[in-house]
C-alpha cells in the first residue's frame, strides 16, 4: 500500500472509532519504508482526553509449509529489535497490489525456495493491537515443490526442516518465541485434520 492508502482508515474502522471515541486531531509523525507512526488526540466517551500512538502497517502473510511426511519449514534469522536469532514461519509484508495469498506464495518461494501446490487460509489476526494495526494472514501450504529461493538483500536467513515431534520440543524448551509461529504451529499440531497429508 502507498503512504496515502496506509494512512487512511476504512469506513468500518471510522465507524468503530466514532462509536467509542471522538478523533480531535491526527498527525503522521513518521513515514517509513515499512511503517508509519500516527499520533491521534481523542476524546473518550467519558470525556477524558487521551493520546493514542498507532503504528500503521500494510499487513502481512505467513506460511505453515508442510511436507507430506508432516515436516515443517522454518527460517532462522537475526531480528535486530531483539538482538537475537529467532525461528519463524516464512512471512512478509503485503506489497502494493498484492493479495494476502500472493504475498504468502511469494514469501514461501523467496525465503525457503518452495512453491505450494495447495495454499489454504488458516486464520488472520492482529499481531499487536495495543499500538499497531497490522493484520497477519496465516496460510497452510501443501504439495510443496522446489522453487527459486531469492531472499531480500537485507535479510540473512537459514532454512530448517523439523518434524512435528521436534517442533513440540522446541516450543516446550522456549526455542520458538515468535507469536505468528507459535499460533501457526499450534493450529497445525493440535488439529488432526490439518496434520493429515
Amino acid at each position: 500500500m502507498g503512504v496515502e492508502e496506509r494512512e487512511s482508515r476504512s469506513r468500518q474502522q471510522e465507524a468503530a472509532l466514532n462509536e467509542h471515541y471522538r478523533l480531535n486531531h491526527s498527525r503522521t509523525v513518521y513515514r517509513g519504508r515499512v511503517i508509519d507512526l500516527t499520533v491521534d488526540r481523542i476524546t473518550m466517551d467519558s470525556g477524558t482526553q487521551a493520546v493514542r500512538e498507532v503504528v500503521v502497517h500494510p499487513g502481512g502473510a505467513a506460511v505453515v509449509a508442510v511436507f507430506s511426511n508432516g515436516d515443517v519449514l522454518l527460517v532462522e534469522q537475526f531480528r535486530y529489535p531483539m538482538q537475537q536469532s529467532l525461528l519463524e514461519l516464512p512471512a512478509g509484508r503485503i506489497d502494493p497490489g498484492e493479495s494476502p495469498e500472493e504475498t504468502a506464495a511469494r514469501e514461501l518461494e523467496e525465503e525457503v525456495g518452495f512453491r505450494a501446490g495447495r495454499l489454504e487460509k488458516l486464520a488472520e489476526f492482529y499481531t499487536t493491537p495495543g499500538f499497531c494495526n497490522e493484520l497477519l494472514h496465516l496460510f497452510l501450504a501443501r504439495d510443496l515443490e522446489p522453487g527459486r529461493r531469492a531472499g531480500d538483500e537485507d535479510e540473512d536467513l537459514s532454512v530448517h526442516r523439523y518434524s512435528p515431534e521436534q517442533l513440540e520440543k522446541l516450543i516446550r524448551r522456549g526455542k520458538i518465541v515468535d507469536a505468528k509461529t507459535l499460533i501457526g504451529l499450534h493450529l497445525l499440531l493440535t488439529n488432526e485434520e490439518l496434520r493429515a497429508p
